[in-house]
């Protein structure tokens, strides 16, 4: 396994964010004067394959762009990140994939998704890119192509590890479905609380475990994180840091988990890592504004900022 070409292989999840500074985030109705930050490459399992590059591990991203500036933008990110980029597909004739982001004075945000276009997934490129990959990454929007994708990791020896947002936990059934083709399942506090119909705790979190994945893992924003194992209980408080942006803090924070994972770290230690990077990336603006090193977190850690 750790002589296969990718150390992951992140699917899906690509844009470019157009991101605004807002006085506060809007209310229904009501209108805010902005001001433009600018267009930066974003999308969750994006900011996940640089993040994951940045800390070490062979990340390729598998996707579709559109044939515009922002998909060479994206790109070029990309390359600039030491992403592969052969996997994914020019779209002739679309718009590439964006979001609106509007970021508060606090470093909070509120996003709005453009999904302009859907990338076709080839089963056949599937096997071969997993056959080269440890872990699939992904965020399992589409029920039918993640047990797919998912199916043939397993079958491949790829290990399988979700992001889940509250919308894939509507339904009971789909999220049992999901799970079952998992190993490394992290939520954030409203994606846990649908799923487990609770909210964060260690207790509700081992429930989980009983569906499929080894490892559950919960992101609290600033309060810290958990993370449970059929052998191992951890939690972590949350670093004390000047945010300015939270946009993609939940997936460098999945990058590093993964990456410490990969090293062999105790679930403690995995969560010691993941949240001194998840910090260290709120400090600057856009997702991929302070992407950390294994360097840089060493560092971090050692000031001992908590």
């Amino acid at each position: 396994m750790k002589d296969r070409k990718f150390d992951v292989l992140a699917v899906g999840g690509v844009s470019v964010d157009l991101v605004l500074k807002t006085p506060h985030l809007p209310a229904h109705d009501e209108k805010v004067v902005g001001e433009l930050v600018g267009r930066l490459s974003g999308g969750p399992a994006a900011n996940f394959a640089c993040a994951a590059s940045r800390l070490g591990l062979k990340a390729a991203s598998w996707a579709g762009v559109g044939d515009d500036e922002n998909g060479r933008l994206i790109l070029k990110d990309f390359e600039d990140f030491g992403v592969d980029t052969s996997l994914i597909h020019i779209q002739g004739q679309a718009e590439t994939p964006f979001t609106v982001v509007m970021i508060d004075p606090t470093g909070e945000k509120a996003i709005v998704v453009i999904p302009t276009f859907q990338h076709e997934y080839s089963l056949e490129t599937a096997a071969e890119a997993l056959a080269q990959s440890r872990v699939l990454y992904t965020m399992p929007q589409d029920l039918d192509r993640f047990l797919a994708l998912a199916r043939l990791a397993h079958r491949h020896g790829a290990e399988v590890m979700i992001d889940v947002e509250a919308n894939v936990c509507a339904e009971r059934e789909r999220l049992e479905q999901i799970l079952a083709q998992t190993d490394i399942a992290s939520f954030n506090q409203a994606g846990f609380a649908a799923a487990a119909g609770q909210p964060v705790s260690v207790e509700a979190a081992q429930l989980l475990l009983a569906f499929g994945p080894h490892t559950i893992v919960v992101t609290r924003g600033g309060a810290g994180s958990l993370a449970v194992t059929r052998a191992e209980v951890a939690e972590h408080p949350g670093y004390r840091v000047a945010v300015v942006d939270t946009t993609g803090a939940g997936d460098t924070f999945n990058a590093a988990f993964l990456a410490a994972t990969l090293q062999g770290k105790s679930l403690e230690e995995r969560l010691h890592f993941a949240n001194a990077a998840a910090a260290i990336s709120v400090t600057a603006l856009g997702a991929r504004g302070r992407l950390p090193t294994p360097a840089g977190i060493e560092t971090f850690l050692e000031k001992g900022m908590v």
